[in-house]
């Protein structure tokens, strides 16, 4: 885009090179999990025998590097520019899919992958996000804002409980997505502190432990919700909470500016883009076939043993 400093374009880069590892976790570890038996349950067996598995770890490697990534993006840019991009994970999930199992991306996919893309473009422009001050919240703020998004996350584990399993498993990732938009918010006071007093500031502030902490309750969240039953459920609380979350943590929470007043009608429309694309593209054969379990890996490098 015209006029973007050097900083936030490698924000923007960072940024999407973060969605593709989120991307190859998606479907790794989603692999990994049709690889156990369908009626082990969710527990402390299931997580041991995940993280001995070759395609599980190819997955949790895509995860911390995306997390590395992001880390970086939040350093360079805003919260309110650099969550949006990360819903690119879902179209990156069906291409990185295509390759894995043997499902050709059709008109459907291509549709929604160029209606999120769109939206995500527009979005982060008419937004134009300046930075604010995530270092200057008090204590209470952080307790109240903190608080609040635990209990969102806890009451959707909760109704979780409830319902079929397509239900249980949108809760969970919806839960899953909340938690993971807490740990941007969380990484993004911890990277500004490393950026202005070192790593002995970082390692001496709370949000580092707490986004360590949260992230790690997001990645379990996000194993129950996989193992619960398929992507295409979970996938839209993984992509829309995230960014939602930290959004809103940005601009409520840190006081980063973003265009209001007319710019609210584009705004909202081009998050409408998004999510039209996210449930259209949840809706797709190919991530339908990921809840398969007699799916065969294609014969091709992107395959990973087991």
């Amino acid at each position: 885009m015209i006029g973007v400093g050097l900083d936030a374009g490698l924000s923007f880069v960072c940024a999407a090179a973060a969605s593709g590892g989120n991307a190859l976790a998606n479907v790794m570890q989603r692999k990994a999990s049709l690889e156990q038996p369908p009626e082990q349950s969710f527990g402390l067996k299931l997580m041991v025998d995940l993280v001995q598995r070759p395609t599980w770890l190819l997955g949790f490697g895509g995860m911390v590097a995306s997390f590395l990534l992001q880390a970086v993006a939040l350093g360079l840019g805003q919260l309110s520019a650099v969550e949006p991009i990360i819903t690119l994970e879902v179209p990156l999930t069906l291409l990185v899919a295509s390759r894995v199992f043997n499902v050709a991306v059709g008109r459907m996919e291509w549709a929604g992958i160029w209606t999120m893309t769109v939206g995500m473009i527009v979005l982060v422009a008419v937004l134009d996000p300046h930075p604010g001050n995530e270092s200057d919240v008090s204590q209470p703020i952080y307790a109240l804002a903190g608080g609040g998004t635990v209990a969102f996350v806890l009451l959707l584990v909760l109704a979780a409980q409830r319902g079929g399993r397509l239900w249980r498993t949108a809760c969970l990732g919806a839960a899953a997505g909340a938690s993971f938009g807490l740990t941007a918010t969380l990484t993004k006071e911890a990277v500004s502190r490393l950026d202005t007093h070192g790593v002995v500031g970082m390692l001496a502030t709370w949000q580092t432990y707490g986004a360590a902490g949260v992230g790690v309750a997001g990645v379990v969240i996000m194993q129950w919700a996989l193992h619960s039953g398929p992507l295409l459920a979970a996938q839209p609380g993984f992509t829309l909470l995230d960014p939602l979350v930290s959004t809103l943590w940005g601009v409520l929470v840190y006081h980063e500016a973003v265009r209001v007043g007319l710019w609210l009608l584009p705004e909202l429309l081009a998050a409408a883009t998004i999510a039209g694309g996210v449930f259209l593209l949840a809706n797709s054969p190919l991530l339908s076939a990921l809840a398969e379990d007699t799916l065969t890996p294609a014969p091709s490098s992107a395959a990973v043993p087991n």
